[in-house]
């Protein structure tokens, strides 16, 4: 958790960086130096632009990667999947709704219930 609050301290820092070279840009003069007194490179207004829009973006997933993460926190999918549902329930309902099954069982579960394919939907 404290690794997405950084990642999104971060796209925020960068992103309020890029709406001061934007507006800087705008009036014709160069970026601001970077904290290590590298200059940025000169961008025009429209590259500034689709960076602080993919910045933006990036900041929109880091929330929801987030909010995900608080939601299923107390939630222990894999053993309930192993240990409280039965496999053929979930075998069915992959072949009813065409998912792969694969993507429900890893390959050690796969070969612990085989006996489970051969169910029909």
């Amino acid at each position: 958790m404290e690794r997405l609050t950084a990642r999104i301290n971060d796209a925020k820092a960068e992103l309020s960086e890029l709406e001061t070279d934007l507006a800087r840009a705008k009036k014709g003069k160069p970026p601001l130096k970077d904290s290590d007194g590298k200059r940025n490179r000169n961008l025009t207004p429209e590259a500034i632009q689709k960076k602080i829009l993919s910045t933006k973006a990036k900041i929109e997933k880091y929330e929801r990667d987030m909010q995900t993460k608080e939601d299923l926190k107390e939630i222990a999918l894999g053993t309930s999947k192993i240990n409280y549902l039965d496999p053929r329930i979930t075998v069915a309902w992959c072949k009813r709704n065409e998912v792969p099954i694969e993507k429900m069982f890893n390959k050690s579960l796969l070969a612990k219930f085989s006996w489970a394919m051969d169910v029909d939907p």
